[in-house]
């Protein structure tokens, strides 16, 4: 059996979160002097969940997604979309025997399989599944602490 994530769910408030907005962007590059503007708040419900009715917020369990291209590191929150329909490419949120997992979704012939990013997860090839298998949501954002401040809701 591959190894899951355990992804909790968690009540999202549908009430505007606002944040300021700096219209500058920030370059990842070779630093450049700032500027002193602050542009329009931000809605992050809007921006995070554009279909509010149908989109939950996780927080990751495990490692089988911290490596690249994603680097979704244990304790990350996502926003899982329910709405959206699963593509090649996207990552998801797939029930597998009644357990939660997140996984790139791939096609690989006329097989779909769910592939981690860390090389110590072995993929898991959906046509071996059956009828335990269901995506459940696709992943649209990940939030990250960055600080390692401890988690608490």
């Amino acid at each position: 059996m591959p190894a899951m994530y355990t992804v909790d769910i968690l009540h999202v408030i549908q009430e505007p979160a606002w944040l300021m907005y700096c219209e500058t962007p920030v370059p990842a590059g070779v630093p450049i002097p700032p500027e002193s503007y602050r542009g329009p708040s931000i809605d992050l419900n809007k921006l995070l969940l554009p279909h509010p009715h149908s989109t939950y917020l996780a927080r990751v369990n495990g490692d089988s997604m911290d490596g690249p291209p994603s680097y979704i590191r244990d304790g990350a929150f996502m926003t899982i979309d329910c709405s959206l329909k699963p593509e090649p490419g996207h990552l998801v949120v797939a029930a597998l025997d009644g357990e939660f997992t997140v996984k790139r979704l791939e096609k690989r012939g006329s097989t779909f399989w769910l592939i981690p990013d860390n090389p110590n997860h072995q993929p898991i090839d959906l046509s071996l599944q059956g009828k335990n298998f269901e995506v459940w949501g696709v992943v649209t954002h990940v939030i990250t602490d960055m600080v390692g401040r401890p988690r608490r809701l």
